[in-house]
């Protein structure tokens, strides 16, 4: 069981971001979210979410959802070899992973925020 997040719902209104960063800080601070929306340089308006899981790193994007193993990740940034697209990885790395707000009876703030239901659990 997950978080899942579609990519072509998605708005990036960032609502997902502020509500689980006040989950985990009682205020709104980004940087402690384990959920991000991040804007792609390459294309105009072109965004994805990425999610920080316990072992994974989960990236939706328009063009479908990709799931790589965080040690994989870590490996791949410090060889020469490294994906633009996925610049905004290592940022993610640092942050805890997303417990899907266990200790909230309701469930992932992020899910009961998203205006366009773009997050579910699966």
């Amino acid at each position: 069981m997950g978080i899942k997040i579609d990519a072509l719902k998605c708005t990036a209104c960032m609502a997902c971001e502020m509500a689980c960063g006040y989950h985990r800080d009682d205020a709104f601070a980004l940087l402690s979210s384990c959920i991000v929306v991040y804007r792609g340089r390459e294309k105009k308006n072109y965004f994805g979410v990425m999610l920080k899981e316990e072992e994974n790193l989960v990236i939706a994007r328009p063009e479908g959802l990709e799931i790589q193993r965080i040690g994989a990740v870590e490996e791949a940034e410090q060889g020469e070899e490294k994906a633009e697209s996925d610049a905004s990885a290592k940022p993610m790395l640092l942050r805890e992973a997303c417990d899907l707000c266990s200790d909230l009876e309701g469930g992932p703030m992020c899910i009961k925020f998203c205006p366009v239901d773009a997050i579910f659990v699966d």
